[in-house]
């Protein structure tokens, strides 16, 4: 496996793995945290069944991967292709059919395999914005908000957005997408701007082969302020939360400590908990994971964002075998990185076909 493959699987693979452990204690407050499982808290997940579950945090994040390249197949095959949001949202309207079935199969024909998957039936705590926002005919836009939401629902799905367009020099290409998709469902500037770093930063992680993480960061604080600074003031306001995250992060202060001077609920302050992780652990997954879950704030979607950074950064490799072995879907997740990182193996004109690939992105079954 190719090192930038291992890290599009370690990216995806590491969301999933801070998701299911956030989730476990998603509804607990630190010192409930703390009573249920020690004064260490939370290190290792709370199975059922021997599953650690995903959220909704991660089928999303897969649902937007699955749109992305099937739109990528039709404008390959076509020769031409309409904007990602128009596959984004027919890939979200599967997703809500999902989710609306009583966990049975919903009937009709979707635009994504993974409907064909029983498992991603389960319904684990949606967000309700979310949930409104995919029910209206109209979704969001940066210029047309469809509300002023700037919770921290929306980050999580758009990680994919950075792992799909893994190519160098699609760094600010991946931020615009990563906030256009944010703001289908979440409309302040601060519930968008955050996914247009995260984005780039997973982008910027992909393609530089050296370089720490702090560098990368500053690097992506600057570009992103470059493309959006002038249209949306409120991106300075989230460079400087980041600066703070990087000074707690060399401060004497526990983790914990930090966590209650970031206060990760909404968005911005959940990217800004999540960069705080990778700094105080660098290459450090289990680390990064502990402190990303063990506070007050959204602990599934800091998990989520802080497992993907870290684990794009160090790869499979990096991800401890105890945090993957249980994983819900793993083997799902890891084919979804794999067709990441392949892309549409056919074109137009092309006698090259794929049974494979064909059957998912072109019939959408599975």
């Amino acid at each position: 496996m190719v090192r930038t493959q291992d890290q599009i699987r370690g990216g995806l693979l590491g969301a999933a793995a801070g998701d299911a452990l956030g989730y476990c204690v998603q509804e607990l407050s630190l010192e409930e945290i703390h009573e249920r499982f020690g004064p260490e808290g939370i290190r290792g997940y709370d199975t059922e069944n021997g599953y650690a579950l995903i959220s909704a945090n991660t089928q999303l994040a897969l649902f937007t991967a699955g749109g992305l390249l099937y739109g990528q197949t039709r404008g390959a095959l076509r020769g031409m292709m309409g904007p990602s949001i128009g596959y984004l949202k027919l890939a979200y309207g599967d997703w809500m059919r999902t989710q609306t079935y009583g966990g049975k199969r919903a009937p009709g024909k979707f635009t994504s395999w993974l409907c064909g998957i029983d498992d991603i039936y389960a319904r684990r705590t949606p967000d309700k914005t979310t949930m409104m926002a995919f029910a209206t005919e109209r979704l969001g836009t940066m210029e047309d908000p469809l509300n002023r939401s700037k919770a921290a629902a929306a980050l999580p799905r758009t990680l994919t957005t950075g792992l799909f367009l893994n190519q160098e020099g699609k760094a600010q290409e991946a931020a615009r997408l990563g906030a256009e998709t944010a703001a289908m469902t979440h409309g302040d500037p601060l519930g968008f701007l955050p996914a247009a770093y995260l984005a780039e930063l997973i982008n910027r992680l992909l393609v530089r082969r050296a370089g720490s993480f702090r560098s990368i960061l500053h690097d992506t604080i600057a570009s992103v302020q470059e493309q959006f600074g002038r249209e949306y003031p409120k991106v300075r306001e989230i460079a400087a939360l980041l600066a703070q995250a990087e000074t707690l992060a060399g401060d004497e202060i526990s983790p914990e400590e930090a966590m209650v001077e970031l206060n990760p609920v909404e968005a911005h302050r959940v990217l800004a908990a999540a960069c705080y992780t990778c700094l105080k652990f660098p290459g450090d997954f289990e680390g990064t994971l502990v402190a990303a879950v063990n506070h007050s704030g959204d602990s599934a979607a800091v998990g989520a964002v802080a497992g993907a950074l870290m684990g794009t950064a160090v790869g499979t490799e990096g991800i401890p075998e105890f945090y993957l072995d249980p994983l819900e879907l793993r083997d799902v997740l890891e084919e979804m990185a794999d067709d990441l990182f392949q892309g549409c193996p056919m074109c137009k004109g092309n006698r090259l076909f794929d049974d494979r690939w064909n059957d998912k992105y072109v019939q959408c079954v599975y």
